[in-house]
Parts: structure tokens; C-alpha cells; sequence
């Protein structure tokens, strides 16, 4: 069997796509794991804050203050879920209601934000096994480098295999949680954990804010991924858009239990941000020593921060996808591969994830003090975007929306604020960097697009002149082609000059462009044959393959079948990553195909110069 085949499994048809859906059950697994991470890091980032002198003191209030902003947060995309069933993402709401300029500015920090998902669940997953086995800290590196690998497979694989993959150790850790804070509630503090006050009300008022709206920034990491159910709403069973509230609801019910009761259990003991062991360890060590709850805790920890990345590989493909649709990244984003999964985007979040990971060396403090930066700026602005969308449609209770909305943007506008002004010289300013860097790439990519649709537009050069065969030619010849353009005349004008036995051939991988396509042909009323293959999964090449097979062994007087290929040159080198790659991909099919005989088959390549 093919190696392919056994690591990623067989191919599924388009059709097949229908059936990739998540159950209620599956998508909290799914869309929860993220968020369900930072429960097992957020109160240690809020006594990292904190320090001693104020931890047991003000723990509480910021944990209380943090459930606010979770409240707010969730009953926004409440609303964004209602507005848009089919999946308001961040960048769809930003984009439509906000317009260009503030969309692609969301996009840019969502993609920071998911590649940051994933370096940080890893590195936190690596600080679980130390916490348990000190000893490992020398291999934290490789376990981040193999855990990258399982996950990144188990995508490519399809949505089915992931979610199957997250389910046990998702719903197992939210049961060793609750355990936990049951436990911690009734059981009675050691007297050798009672630590002396700090002197609290020595402190100036100035450095109680100053430290009080640090741990707030710092504990506002526990919000990251909360958007995700909001973006995937498409991924639900029917009815999408009243299960994806559904699970919304009980995710937000489990995140303020599990997050204030953990945050209260580790008040209670008195316990204190280490460096080299989490929260999660001291307090299951307190309550359970080091036996078997210990370590299952530990191993339930380790797993929902191994796949709290998944839901970023779940939004980073999908949030690459429409930007590729609407030509702000290679269209290539756009691509489902052989499991209906974007391979593309999958592939490329594991690849920087892998070199963030090792330019940081796994270490989880310095990247989450770039966390929550992405995050809130896509919370601000989706919920800015909503406001102008209730304004604009009015309908049902559309001011107490248009409120909810306004309010959720400003008290998320006002933490990202607190967010920058605490993190700014820890690493922030690299994100506040990297945003505008993004945006102006989109905006290129794009601007390059629409420059390449003008040029090859056939409305601005004409029809082009009714083709005739020049003359009676011996070869047989065959035109793949994938729309009408210049390009395409040109290859099917020299082709035409070669015989009268010429064929052009389409794969039908997206029916609207074959059916633009038999509308050219038509109205152009072509002498050549359009050919139109099927193509159940998504394959160009081997149909075309197979078809040129065929055409091989008719008429074999005639020799092979000349392959001409149309293609464009574009005006700069770099331009050459958005064009041509089908075709590239073709040649490369044809030239190393294995061959049935010594004849030599030609390939013809007609490239059309750009002028820009």
C-alpha cells in the first residue's frame, strides 16, 4: 500500500464534504480545547503578576473581573452567531461592515494569534511533563518538535480524525478539573501553607493599579480562542447556527466554573507562582500527593495543551482559505486536499509554529506575553463591526443589540490597551511590528491579482479572430486550459496552426468555471472540441493523464499526442508563487511520468508576457 495512503488515508470525493460535521459534542471538544488550555495556565499567569505581596489578596477580584470580560465577550459573538449562520468570523464581520482597511488589519493579528495558539499550548504541554518529571526539561524542545508532528498529521488526515483524536482528553481533563476544585473545596488548608501577610496596605495606591491591571492582562489570556465556535459555525450539524449557540452557552458555563475554581482552590492554599512547576501540579500535589490522581491529572494537563493547537489548525486553514478566495494570499490556500482538508494552510501554521518554537525554545512565558495582543484586537473590532452591522439592519431589539455590541468594544478596547501598555517591552511591540508588515503583503498579493485579471480580462483586447487550422498537419494535439483568457487563444491559435485534430480539455474541479468556461466556448463558437473530464476527487492531474492515454491509443499512426500548455510570464520574478502552478505542477506530471514506449511526446509551453 502507499506510504501516503496509510499515514493520511485514502482520498474522500467532494461529495463527501457534506458528512464532515461536528456533532455538539465533538465541536465543544474541538472548539473548547484552546480555551480549556489557558484554565490550566491562567491563574499561574495571574500570580506571576501578582507576586507574593498581592497574590492572596487580590487573586480573586482579578479572576472576577476577567469572568466579566469572558461574560461580555461571549454574548457578543452570541450575536455574531445570530447574524451570520454560515460563520462570522472576525475578519467576515470586520471585513464587511468595517471594510478593507480594518479587515485585513483583523486577519493579520488572527494569524498571529493562531500561530501563537499553537507555540504556546506546546511549550505549556512541555512545562506539564516538567512540572511532574524535572528531569525533562533538557528535552522540552523535542517533545514540543514530536507533539507538532502527531498534530499537524491528524489534520491533514481530515476534520473527522482530529475531533476523534481531541474528544477523550478533552471531556477527561473538564472531569480531573472538576474533581480537583470539589476536592479543594472541602478540603482544609495545612497549617504549614499559611503564609504571613505582606504588608498590603503598606503599598501605594498608584502600585495596586499598576499591579492589579497587569494580572488582568496577563489572566486575560484564559479569552483566547473563545471566538472560534463563532468562525466555524459552518462545521455543525444542521441546524448550524442554534447548535453552535448551544455549545457556546455550555462552553462559556464550563470556563467561568473551571477557571474561578481553580483561581479560588489555589487562594485557599496559599499557593505561589514556580517557575518550574505550574499551578495545576501544586495544587493536585496538595490534594492527592503523588500518587495515581497525581499523575493522571499531570496526564490529562499534558494532553488538552497538546491539542489546544488543533484549534488553530482548524482556524488558521479556513481564516487562509477566504483570504485566498478573495486573492489576499496564493489562491493555492484556497485548495481542499484529498481529505477535504486545507492542506496548504495546515502545512504552513505548523511550519512557523515549528520556528517559533525553536527560536524561543520552548519557552511558554516569553510567548504569552504575545498572546493576547491578536486576540483582543480581533475581539474590538468584530464587535465595532457588529454595531455598524445592527445600525445598518435594524430588525428586532436592535438597540439593546447595537448596545450589548458598542459596550463589548469598548471594555475589549480598553483591556487590549492595558494589554499593550503592561506587555509592550516583553515582546508586544513585535506583534504592533508584525500587523501592519501583514497587511501590506495582503495588499500587494491582491493588488498583483487584480493587475494579472485586467491584462488577461478578454473584454479589453477583444475576442480574438475566429481560428482555423493552417494547413492539414499530421500530429494530434491537446490544449489543457482552466478558463478563457489571452493566454488560452494563444495556445489554442498555435495549436490550430499545428492540425485539425486539436482538443482543448478542462478537469471540472470547480463547476462555475466550467460553466463560464462552455459559456466562452460558446459564444466564440470554436471550431476545436471542448473536452470535459471528471474529476470525483479533486485531481487534475491524473484525469488528464488518463484522457491522454486514451487520445495515445487512437490513431497511433500519428505518434503521441503534442501537449500544448498555455501560461502567463508575469512582469516581476517574485509574482511567479501566485500564477502558473497547475500548470507547473502538470509538466512535472508529464515529464516524469513513466513511459509506455521510446517515442519522445512533446510538450509545448506558449507563455504570454505581462506587462506589469
Amino acid at each position: 500500500m502507499n506510504l501516503n495512503r496509510i499515514i493520511f488515508g485514502n482520498p474522500l470525493k467532494t461529495e463527501n464534504i457534506i458528512s464532515e460535521r461536528y456533532s455538539k459534542t465533538k465541536a465543544l471538544a474541538v472548539f473548547f480545547s484552546d480555551v480549556l488550555s489557558s484554565i490550566s495556565y491562567a491563574t499561574d499567569e495571574i500570580l506571576l503578576a501578582l507576586g507574593l505581596m498581592f497574590a492572596h489578596s487580590f487573586s480573586m477580584p482579578v479572576a472576577g473581573a476577567i469572568v466579566g470580560l469572558i461574560f461580555v465577550v461571549s454574548v457578543s459573538y452570541w450575536q455574531s452567531i445570530e447574524a451570520y449562520p454560515d460563520g462570522g468570523g472576525a475578519f467576515t464581520v470586520v471585513h464587511e461592515n468595517l471594510g478593507e482597511f480594518l479587515g485585513l488589519i483583523t486577519a493579520s493579528a488572527l494569524l498571529i494569534d493562531y500561530t501563537l495558539t499553537v507555540a504556546v499550548s506546546l511549550s505549556v504541554g512541555a512545562r506539564a511533563v516538567v512540572s511532574a518529571f524535572p528531569s525533562f526539561a533538557e528535552h522540552s524542545v523535542s517533545f514540543c518538535m514530536v507533539s507538532l508532528l502527531i498534530i499537524t498529521v491528524s489534520n491533514l488526515r481530515g476534520a473527522k480524525a482530529s475531533s476523534r483524536l481531541l474528544t477523550v482528553p478533552t471531556y477527561g481533563f473538564i472531569l480531573v478539573a472538576f474533581g480537583m476544585i470539589i476536592v479543594g473545596l472541602g478540603k482544609s488548608v495545612p497549617e504549614s501553607n499559611v503564609i504571613p501577610e505582606c504588608g498590603v496596605t503598606e503599598a501605594s495606591n498608584l502600585l495596586i493599579i499598576v499591579v492589579l491591571l497587569r494580572a488582568f492582562a496577563y489572566g486575560c489570556s484564559v479569552l483566547t480562542g473563545i471566538e472560534a465556535i463563532a468562525g466555524g459555525v459552518s462545521s455543525f450539524h444542521k441546524p448550524q447556527y442554534k447548535n453552535a449557540r448551544v455549545t457556546l452557552v455550555v462552553m462559556f458555563c464550563i470556563l467561568v466554573f473551571l477557571f474561578l475554581g481553580l483561581t479560588f482552590v489555589a487562594d485557599k492554599f496559599h499557593l505561589v507562582f514556580l517557575e518550574n512547576e505550574s499551578v495545576i501540579s501544586q495544587m493536585s500535589h496538595q490534594l492527592f500527593g503523588r500518587g495515581f490522581f497525581y499523575y493522571l491529572i499531570q496526564l490529562m494537563t499534558v494532553f488538552i495543551l497538546l491539542i489546544a493547537a488543533n484549534s488553530a489548525f482548524s482556524g488558521f486553514p479556513r481564516l487562509a482559505s477566504i483570504l485566498a478566495e478573495k486573492k489576499y494570499i496564493p489562491t493555492s490556500f484556497a485548495n481542499l486536499g484529498d481529505r477535504l482538508a486545507y492542506s496548504n494552510g495546515i502545512v504552513m501554521l505548523a511550519l512557523v509554529s515549528m520556528v517559533l518554537i525553536l527560536i524561543f525554545e520552548s519557552d511558554s512565558f516569553s510567548l504569552i506575553t504575545l498572546y493576547s495582543l491578536g486576540v483582543f484586537s480581533s475581539f474590538t473590532l468584530s464587535q465595532a463591526g457588529m454595531v455598524k452591522y445592527w445600525i445598518r439592519m435594524r430588525g428586532k431589539n436592535w438597540h439593546i443589540k447595537v448596545a450589548l455590541n458598542a459596550f463589548g468594544s469598548l471594555a475589549t478596547l480598553v483591556t487590549l490597551l492595558v494589554i499593550i501598555q503592561s506587555n509592550f517591552l516583553n515582546g508586544a511591540w513585535i506583534i504592533l511590528l508584525l500587523v501592519p508588515i501583514f497587511f501590506s503583503v495582503f495588499l500587494k498579493i491582491n493588488r498583483r491579482y487584480q493587475v494579472t485579471n485586467v491584462e488577461l480580462d478578454l473584454k479589453r483586447g477583444g475576442l480574438g479572430k475566429f481560428l482555423k487550422p493552417m494547413g492539414e498537419t499530421k500530429p494530434k494535439v491537446v490544449v489543457p486550459i482552466s478558463r478563457m483568457h489571452k493566454g488560452t487563444l494563444a495556445a489554442l491559435r498555435f495549436a490550430s496552426s499545428l492540425s485539425d485534430d486539436v482538443v482543448a480539455v478542462i478537469v471540472n474541479v470547480d463547476q462555475r468555471e466550467v460553466d463560464k468556461l462552455k459559456l466562452a466556448w460558446r459564444s466564440m463558437n470554436f471550431a476545436i472540441p471542448l473536452m470535459i473530464l471528471s474529476s470525483p476527487y479533486r485531481s487534475v492531474v491524473n484525469p488528464f493523464l488518463d484522457f491522454l492515454s486514451e487520445l495515445d491509443e487512437r490513431d497511433p499512426e500519428k505518434g503521441k499526442t503534442i501537449v500544448i500548455m498555455p501560461s502567463f510570464v508575469p512582469g516581476q520574478f517574485w509574482q511567479n508563487i501566485l500564477h502558473n502552478q497547475t500548470a507547473t505542477i502538470l509538466k512535472t506530471a508529464l515529464f516524469y511520468r513513466k513511459q509506455t514506449s521510446e517515442e519522445t511526446r512533446v510538450i509545448v509551453e506558449i507563455p504570454y508576457q505581462m506587462k506589469k
